[in-house]
C-alpha cells in the first residue's frame, strides 16, 4: 500500500486539505466543509488500494470538489473588488487546492498505471 506512489500523492492531498480547513482560506464555512470532505475522501481512497476502479472514481470526485472550492471562493465568498484590489487580498492558501488538484491528477495516473500492469499480468496467465 505505502510503496505505491499514488498513496504518497493522496497522503499529501490529505495533509494539504487538512491545512486548508484550519488556515484562513475563506470566510465561508462551505469552503472549509468542502476541504474537509476532500481530506476525508483522500484518506479513504488510500485504503481502497485493492479496488482500483473505485479509487479512480473517488479521485475524479476529489477533482470535481477541488474545482468547486474555487467556484465557491471566487463567485460567492470574496467581495466584489477591482482586479488591482484583488491580488493584495488573496492569501497564500489560495494555491493549496491547486496543488492538491495536481497531486490528485498524478494519483489517478498512478492508479491507471497499476491497473494496466495488473491487466497485462492477467493476460500472461
Amino acid at each position: 500500500m505505502i510503496q505505491r506512489i499514488q498513496t504518497v500523492y493522496l497522503l499529501f492531498v490529505f495533509c494539504i486539505m487538512s491545512v486548508v480547513v484550519y488556515l484562513p482560506f475563506s470566510s465561508s464555512w462551505t469552503v472549509a466543509a468542502d476541504a474537509g470532505i476532500i481530506a476525508v475522501l483522500a484518506m479513504i481512497t488510500i485504503f481502497l488500494f485493492k479496488k482500483r476502479k473505485l479509487q479512480t472514481t473517488i479521485c475524479y470526485t476529489i477533482l470535481f470538489l477541488l474545482a468547486l472550492i474555487y467556484v465557491l471562493y471566487f463567485f460567492f465568498d470574496r467581495p466584489v473588488l477591482s482586479f488591482q484590489e484583488l491580488f493584495p487580498k488573496l492569501r497564500f492558501t489560495i494555491v493549496f487546492p491547486f496543488i492538491a488538484f495536481i497531486l490528485t491528477y498524478l494519483a489517478i495516473r498512478g492508479i491507471k498505471k497499476d491497473e494496466k500492469l495488473v491487466r497485462s499480468l492477467d493476460r500472461l496467465r
